[in-house]
């Protein structure tokens, strides 16, 4: 391997302890809701069936109920699914819009000496991670291409019982290595992004929430100096559809004269909380299901 691509990956992987240690420190954070609520389930579930005894009532009638109230969710999955997704047509509208937003793209239509833009169409590598309770699902795999750099992530959580609470979720990242300008100068950095995928809430007797953010950020000298951030989606109750948009993120940022590191990442967040709640975010299974980062282009 060249020394420079050698220096890539040490710029990243510098960046990447620091991404891991706030992914250690959410996940803590995440453990230790996770744990309260299971205490709090099992504190209910001990309580409750001297309660329905108490007033006559027999406590596997309303396991029974949640029981179907789980089975319902899940069929709900199984049904709505094939129903949100996209056509081989709309698969092609789509791919002849990415296709256009790549041939008119500004810094292909800058001559290569020009020094007011540097962009990048590659990630030099991505990086995944995940979290989950119990009855929840969270994944995501990323790869990168030209002008195709794409995240799979998907979550699924259950609710169980009469107040049990779910949740997961997935992030996706790609890094964008930007060539060394020849002085400091402040930029402005432009992301491309297309967001596809479909969602599926079921509340029944409790409640579902999802939630999808994306944001990018500027790095040099392992630190990040500057980044933008959209939350796309906040959905709750009982809801179902689909996701399909073109997504941009700006920032401007003062750099020195070496190269530094665009970081473009995306969270998707599920929770359910009680029997039959549900909560579905899949931007990863089957054809038009993805979110794909076209380009990170920066100028002067």
């Amino acid at each position: 391997m060249s020394r420079f691509f050698e220096e890539i990956d040490e710029r990243i992987a510098e960046i990447e302890k620091h991404v891991r240690l706030d992914i250690e420190r959410e996940n803590r954070i995440s453990d230790a809701t996770a744990e309260f609520y299971a205490r709090q389930e099992k504190v209910e579930i001990a309580g409750l069936a001297p309660l329905l005894e108490k007033v006559g009532k027999d406590p596997r009638a309303l396991q029974g109920f949640f029981g179907a109230q789980e089975k319902e969710a899940l069929q709900r999955i199984k049904t709505v699914t094939p129903l949100l997704q996209l056509t081989e047509e709309e698969i092609a509208h789509f791919d002849q819009y990415k296709r256009a937003i790549s041939i008119i793209d500004p810094c292909l239509m800058v001559p290569p000496q020009s020094p007011e833009a540097k962009c990048s169409y590659l990630a030099s590598s991505c990086g995944t991670s995940h979290w989950e309770t119990a009855d929840a699902l969270g994944s995501c795999s990323c790869v990168p291409g030209i002008f195709d750099n794409e995240c799979n992530p998907k979550v699924e959580a259950r609710g169980q019982g009469s107040n049990g609470w779910r949740a997961a979720n997935a992030k996706g990242w790609c890094y964008f290595d930007i060539p060394a300008r020849t002085s400091p100068v402040n930029v402005n950095v432009l992301v491309g992004m297309q967001l596809h995928g479909f969602y599926i809430l079921r509340s029944g007797t409790g409640s579902a929430t999802f939630s999808l953010k994306v944001r990018a950020e500027g790095w040099q000298y392992g630190f990040s100096w500057a980044e933008a951030s959209s939350t796309v989606l906040t959905l709750s109750g009982d809801n179902m559809g689909r996701y399909d948009a073109w997504e941009s993120l700006n920032f401007s940022m003062p750099i020195g004269a070496d190269p530094f590191v665009v970081r473009v990442y995306v969270e998707l967040m599920a929770t359910a909380k009680s029997g039959g709640a549900l909560s579905v975010g899949d931007f990863a299974t089957g054809n038009g299901n993805y979110i794909d980062t076209i380009y990170a282009n920066t100028y002067d």
